[in-house]
């Protein structure tokens, strides 16, 4: 892990710097100084005990917010905060841990190998291979968050952000009973404000009725922009629009399978297994830790209270639900 500079050189193709630069405002002139400058704040930080300074890590958080500085140090020192703060979802991102190595065999989440239309990597996420019996939330967020950190190392991925797929197929209550109000309000603020990612196109497939209108209170949670990506499909044809079908895994369409795609990405995974185990490294004095948080929650639209109303959402579907049955 660098925790020193480096001279950067830019790893971008010709096509990509040209994305970056008409969507990004990003150019080698603005690059340099967005460096230097998010360097000098980074080191006049009290409270960052240990941070890295390398280009690759600083760049994500620029790219995310369009080369702004302010919004950049503000998503680095959230990110910072969340992951010293909540290491049970951050840190230990070791795809050799039991856990998560069998959420990834199982095909709980995994990245598709090809690109999709957009050239952007494809998350493929399966809800019926999560066991709620087994696995807590702390290993379901560390999957997705070994996942996005893992394809945060490559620059390209940077820029041209992430496309998801997420099958909700035999999706239950007990795969929703196991979070906790202050839980769901915690993933919706991380994932959507502390993660230097650019969320891009957002498809849920298969997605029960009464699932349905649980997810679509919760959209309502985060923001207009975020909210305007998702898309839900009631058929793998539905999908197919949106996603290339050539890239999908066969079993929806494509033309390698789930298990194919699956040892692929464990490649990948080991590739980049030392560099994520390094992020633990990072540190925050512990003094000013409430602080931070305190200015976190006061910027993000999240608080307990929203994580109960979903949940409170879910419990009267289910009372519903059972009423219906009997």
């Amino acid at each position: 892990m660098l925790l020193t500079e480096d001279n950067y050189s830019c790893p971008l193709s010709k096509e990509t710097q040209e994305i970056a630069r008409v969507d990004l405002n990003e150019s080698n002139k603005v690059r340099k100084k967005a460096l230097a400058e998010v360097r000098k704040w980074i080191k006049s930080q009290p409270h960052f005990r240990r941070a890295r300074l390398d280009s690759n890590f600083i760049l994500r958080f620029l790219r995310m917010q369009k080369f702004e500085i302010k919004e950049s140090c503000e998503i680095l020192d959230k990110y910072m905060t969340m992951r010293c703060q909540y290491p049970a979802w951050f840190q230990n991102l070791d795809c050799k841990d039991p856990a998560l190595a069998d959420l990834v065999d199982k095909g709980y989440i995994f990245v598709l190998p090809d690109r999709d239309q957009h050239g952007r990597r494809v998350i493929f996420s399966q809800a019926a291979a999560f066991d709620p019996s087994k696995y807590t939330t702390s290993d379901m967020m560390r999957a997705h968050v070994m996942t996005f950190e893992t394809l945060l190392n490559d620059e390209e991925n940077q820029v041209r952000g992430f496309t998801y797929v997420f099958d909700e197929k035999s999706v239950s209550w007990s795969h929703l009973s196991i979070w906790t109000p202050s839980e769901v309000s915690k993933a919706f603020s991380c994932c959507e404000r502390a993660l230097p990612m650019r969320h891009r196109d957002i498809n849920f497939l298969n997605l029960p009725w009464t699932m349905s209108l649980i997810f679509q209170f919760a959209k309502s949670l985060l923001s207009e922009k975020i909210r305007n990506r998702f898309k839900t499909h009631s058929s793998l044809d539905s999908l197919q629009r949106s996603v290339d079908t050539s890239i999908l895994p066969a079993e929806y369409g494509g033309t390698k399978s789930i298990k194919e795609c699956i040892s692929s990405w464990k490649k990948e995974l080991e590739q980049n297994r030392n560099s994520l185990l390094e992020l633990d490294q990072l540190k925050i004095d512990n003094s000013p830790v409430g602080e931070q948080l305190a200015l976190v929650r006061k910027k993000s639209r999240h608080d307990s209270g929203s994580g109960s109303q979903v949940l409170g959402m879910m419990g009267n579907m289910r009372k519903h639900e059972l009423q219906v049955e009997q």
